[in-house]
């Protein structure tokens, strides 16, 4: 594992009214995700990351999330249930939120790590 995950990370995200022109943009601890730096490990959504019930943007944003706190290879292990536990139930355009992530940790990157 690159170190160990943190218990918590600040996730921040934005659609903007013409989504065609400006993708989504998502923020882990402040630092904007990467799109292409995903893309590369798995293309789920070449059009952006999503939330909230957009199944192919939802999963290309747990991919990049977990590519981030994880090891390419364990990222690509977990981000399915990522995706599940966390992003999936986000409602709105727009979102600021602190998740805990111990629990997660617990149940699903021990499993494999």
């Amino acid at each position: 594992m690159k170190k160990p995950p943190p218990s918590a990370v600040r996730l921040r995200g934005v659609r903007y009214p013409s989504a065609a022109a400006i993708p989504p943009k998502v923020w882990l601890n402040d630092k904007l995700l990467n799109l292409e730096k995903s893309l590369k490990i798995k293309a789920h959504s070449i059009h952006g990351f999503g939330w909230g019930n957009d199944g192919r943007g939802a999963a290309q944003l747990a991919l990049a999330i977990c590519s981030e706190l994880y090891t390419k290879a364990l990222a690509r292990q977990v981000y399915p249930y990522f995706r599940a536990s966390f992003l999936d139930g986000i409602t709105g355009e727009n979102f600021d939120m602190t998740l805990n992530i111990t629990a997660f940790n617990e149940a699903h990157v021990n499993q494999f790590a």
